[in-house]
C-alpha cells in the first residue's frame, strides 16, 4: 500500500485523533472544559467582533497585537467569561489556555517570541496589571474550635450526610486535604475506600474482611494519593491516634470504612459517598462548607466570619495548628504534599516515629484566634504565604 491508498490515510486519520484526544486527556477534567470555553466562549467570539475568521491566525506575520487586545478586553471584562473585570492572572490564564490550542495541532506558541520566550509586550502587560492588583483574597486558616463546634452538632444526629461531612471534615483537617481529595467538587475523583490502610502497630488490616472490633482498635491509618495536584503519584500518607476518641483521623477514618462496609460498599466507592434510596450520594464541598460556616457563626469570639470559610480551610487550619504546636516546616511540606524532593516525602511520611506524634500535637495545638477582621496572622512563616494552592 502507498500513503495514498485511503486505507492508509483512513487508518493515520484515526489514530492521530486519538492522540489529540490523550492531548486533551493530559490535564484535569475542569481543566480540560475551561480551556474549551476559553476558545469557544472567549476566542471565536474575539475573533468574529475584529473581522478574522482563521482562529489560528495563519497568514499573520505578527499575532501579538491581536492578542495584546484580547488580553485588554479580557481585563476590563468585555471578553472575559463572567463579563467582569479580572485580574492579572487571569488573562495570563486565559491566553495560556488559547495557545494550548494552537501547540496540540501544532501550530506555534502566538505568545512567544523567535527566541521561544513570552513576548516582552505581553510579559509587560501582565506586569503592570498585577502591581495595580488588589492584594488577594486568601481564605483564612480554620480553628479547631469550629471542627469540634460542628461534631457536638451531629454527635447524634440521624443525618448520616451531616455526620460524613463532619468526618470528612475531620479527614481534610488532619491529613491537610484539598477539597477535591475528600469530598466531591464536580469534576475530580476523590479518594476511594480502596484509597484508606489502617493498621494495628505494625499489623495491616483488611477493610472488607477484619472484624469490626479489629477495625475500631487500629491504631494508624494511611491514605494514598494516585490522581493528586501535583502529580506524584501512588503517594502515601499516614496518622496515628490524636488520643481523642472523636477528632482523630484514624478515628475519622474507621468512622467512614465501617459506615461504607455496613452498606456494603465497593472498594471503588469514593469516601464521600452516603447511601440514599438504594444509591449512593457524594457529599460536597459546598456541603462541607455550610457546615463549617454555620460553625463559625456561632463562635463569634474566633473573629471568623462565615464568608472566610471554605472547604480550603480545612487544609489551611491543619498546617496553622502544626505550625502552632512547632512542627518543623519540612514535615508540614510533607504532609501537605507541597513540591520537594519526591524521595525525602516518601521514606519521612512513612515513618511511624514521625507521623505518630502529628495527630496529638495537632489536637492540642488547633486552638487559635485570629484577630478582627484581619489575615493570616503575622508570626506565620512564609510557609503558607508561598503555597498558593494552600489558601
Amino acid at each position: 500500500m502507498g500513503p495514498s491508498d485511503p486505507l492508509v490515510q483512513h487508518y493515520f486519520a484515526a489514530d492521530l485523533r486519538v492522540a489529540q484526544d490523550l492531548l486533551r486527556h493530559s490535564v484535569s477534567t475542569a481543566r480540560r472544559a475551561a480551556q474549551d470555553s476559553t476558545w469557544h466562549n472567549v476566542w471565536l467570539p474575539f475573533l468574529s467582533s475584529i473581522g478574522t475568521l482563521d482562529p489560528y491566525l495563519r497568514g499573520l506575520s505578527d499575532p501579538v497585537p491581536v492578542l495584546q487586545v484580547l488580553a485588554c478586553r479580557i481585563r476590563d471584562g468585555r471578553a472575559s467569561r463572567s463579563r467582569q473585570p479580572v485580574r492579572s492572572s487571569q488573562v495570563r490564564d486565559e491566553l495560556h489556555s488559547i495557545a494550548k490550542a494552537f501547540t496540540r495541532l501544532g501550530y506555534p506558541d502566538p505568545r512567544l517570541d523567535g527566541a521561544g520566550r513570552l513576548d516582552s509586550r505581553l510579559s509587560d502587560l501582565y506586569a503592570a496589571w498585577a502591581r495595580a492588583d488588589p492584594p488577594p483574597s486568601r481564605v483564612k486558616p480554620l480553628p479547631i474550635q469550629v471542627l469540634h463546634h460542628a461534631q457536638s452538632l451531629v454527635a447524634y444526629a440521624p443525618d448520616e450526610y451531616t455526620r460524613a461531612a463532619v468526618d470528612l471534615a475531620w479527614i481534610g483537617f488532619f491529613f491537610l486535604l484539598r477539597p477535591g481529595e475528600h469530598c466531591s467538587t464536580g469534576s475530580n475523583r476523590p479518594l476511594t475506600l480502596k484509597d484508606v490502610s489502617l493498621k494495628i502497630g505494625q499489623t495491616p488490616l483488611c477493610l472488607l474482611t477484619s472484624p469490626v472490633h479489629s477495625i475500631s482498635s487500629a491504631t494508624h491509618s494511611g491514605l494514598t494519593f494516585d490522581t493528586q495536584k501535583n502529580r506524584v503519584r501512588g503517594e502515601q500518607l499516614a496518622h496515628g491516634r490524636s488520643g481523642h476518641a472523636v477528632a482523630c483521623p484514624t478515628a475519622a477514618l474507621v468512622r467512614r470504612v465501617l459506615y461504607l462496609r455496613l452498606n456494603n460498599a465497593a472498594l471503588d466507592t469514593p469516601l464521600c459517598s452516603v447511601r440514599r434510596h438504594q444509591s449512593w450520594v457524594p457529599v460536597t464541598s459546598q456541603a462541607i462548607t455550610s457546615v463549617l460556616r454555620t460553625s463559625a457563626a456561632a463562635l463569634p469570639h474566633l473573629h471568623l466570619r462565615p464568608a472566610d470559610v471554605t472547604g480550603r480551610s480545612l487544609r489551611a487550619g491543619g498546617a496553622m495548628a502544626m505550625l502552632c504546636g512547632s512542627v518543623d516546616s519540612d514535615v508540614i511540606r510533607l504532609i501537605g504534599r507541597w513540591r520537594s524532593d519526591a524521595m525525602f516525602r516518601y521514606l519521612h511520611a512513612q515513618a511511624l516515629p514521625l507521623i505518630s506524634p502529628l495527630a496529638p500535637t495537632m489536637l492540642q495545638h488547633g486552638a487559635f484566634t485570629l484577630m478582627p477582621n484581619a489575615g493570616l496572622p503575622p508570626a506565620v512563616p512564609p510557609l503558607l504565604a508561598a503555597h498558593v494552592d494552600l489558601l
